[in-house]
C-alpha cells in the first residue's frame, strides 16, 4: 500500500477550489438559509459559484506573483485589500470591483460589518460619458469605467450573445487556422462539422489574409459560425485578455445590459472597412457594378462593394445593404 506524503501540501488554486466547492448549495432555498442564519457559507447558484471561482483564482495568481512565499489561504488573506485596491487603481468598473470583493469576502467569510472589509467605490452619474449621441441606457453605463470592454468590442465586432459566452478557446491565430485546414484536408472523410469548419476557415483565410488573430464566433445569430479578424490598436490587450482567461471560464464575467454593443460593432465595421479599403482599389478605379451608391440621407456617398462584402462577412451578415444602413454611417 502507498503511504501519504507528509510533506505534500495542496496548491493555493486547489485550496480555493476545495473551499468554494464545499459551499455549493445549488437548489437549496436561500430563504430557508436566511432564516437559519447559514447563508454566509453557502453559494446557491452555479453562475455565482463560477464567477466567484474565477475571481478567487485571479487573486491567487496575484499572490503567486507578488507574494510568492505565501502558500496557504490563511496567510494570503492579509493581502485581500491590497489586491482589491489594485483593481480600483486599474480603473475597473465599480460593479467589477464589487464582484471581486464579494467573491473574496465569501471565500474568507468576511462579514458586512467587519471593520476591515474592503469597500469598493460607488458609481456617480457625473462619471458617465459618451462620445456619440445619448440614449436612455447611457444614464446607466460609463464607457470610462468599462473601457476594456468597449475596446474589446470595437476590436472584435462581437454581438452580445457571443460576447457573453466567449472563452479562451475562441481565440485562433492565423497559424492555427492554417494548421487546422491542412489537418482537415488530409482526412479521407469529413463529418458535417468538419465540412463546416473547413469552409469557414478557408473563407477567413481567403478574405482576411493579412490578419494574425481571429475570433471564433460560435452559434451566433441564426446559429451561424464564422471567424472574424481582431483589429485595431488594442489587439494585443484583447489577445492578452482572452489568453489569460482560465479554460472553461468566460472572458467577461458580466456584460452590462446598458452597454451599447451594437454601436461598438458599428465602430468595428467602420474601422475594418477603412483598413481593407486602404489596401484595395479606390472608388475611381472600381467598375460601376462594384460601386455601392448610398440612398436617403447618405445619398451621394459611394462605397466599395468588394470591401463591404468582406466587412459583412466579419459581422455575420449576408447583405451589404444591411451594413450600409446600420454600420457604415461614419465613412
Amino acid at each position: 500500500m502507498g503511504h501519504k506524503n507528509k510533506n505534500y501540501q495542496k496548491t493555493l488554486h486547489q485550496q480555493v477550489y476545495d473551499k468554494l466547492t464545499s459551499m455549493q448549495a445549488f437548489g437549496e432555498s436561500k430563504t430557508t438559509a436566511k432564516n437559519d442564519g447559514t447563508t454566509s457559507n453557502k453559494i446557491f447558484s452555479f453562475s455565482t459559484y463560477a464567477s466567484y471561482y474565477r475571481c478567487c483564482q485571479d487573486f491567487i495568481k496575484y499572490i503567486k506573483i507578488t507574494h510568492p512565499d505565501v502558500t496557504t489561504l490563511t496567510k494570503a488573506q492579509k493581502y485581500v485589500n491590497e489586491y482589491l485596491q489594485k483593481k480600483v487603481d486599474a480603473n475597473l468598473s465599480a460593479w467589477t470591483v464589487s464582484l471581486y470583493t464579494s467573491a473574496l469576502c465569501k471565500l474568507y467569510q468576511i462579514s458586512a460589518t467587519d471593520k476591515n472589509r474592503f469597500h469598493p467605490p460607488t458609481r456617480h452619474r457625473s462619471d458617465i460619458q459618451r462620445s456619440r449621441g445619448h440614449t436612455r441606457s447611457d444614464r446607466h453605463f460609463s464607457e470610462k469605467n468599462h473601457s476594456e470592454l468597449v475596446d474589446f468590442c470595437r476590436g472584435t465586432g462581437c454581438r452580445r450573445n457571443v460576447l457573453e459566452k466567449l472563452e479562451s478557446k475562441n481565440l485562433w491565430t492565423q497559424d492555427d487556422l492554417i494548421h487546422k485546414k491542412l489537418c482537415l484536408e488530409k482526412k479521407s472523410e469529413l463529418s458535417s462539422t468538419d465540412q463546416r469548419t473547413l469552409s469557414i476557415i478557408t473563407d477567413a483565410l481567403h478574405t482576411f489574409p493579412n490578419y494574425k488573430f481571429f475570433l471564433y464566433h460560435e452559434k451566433d445569430k441564426g446559429g451561424k459560425y464564422r471567424f472574424s479578424p481582431i483589429i485595431g490598436e488594442h489587439t494585443k490587450a484583447i489577445v492578452r485578455r482572452i489568453r489569460n482567461t482560465l479554460p472553461g471560464q468566460k472572458v467577461f464575467l458580466y456584460v452590462p445590459k446598458a452597454a451599447d454593443i451594437h454601436s461598438y460593432r458599428a465602430d468595428y465595421a467602420t474601422a475594418l472597412y477603412r483598413e481593407l479599403y486602404a489596401k484595395s482599389c479606390s472608388i475611381n478605379e472600381l467598375s460601376y457594378k462594384d460601386r455601392y451608391y448610398c440612398r436617403g440621407d447618405e445619398k451621394g456617398k459611394v462605397l466599395s462593394k468588394p470591401v463591404m462584402q468582406k466587412v459583412s462577412k466579419a459581422l455575420g451578415h449576408n447583405r451589404i445593404s444591411v451594413i450600409a444602413a446600420s454600420y457604415l454611417n461614419n465613412i
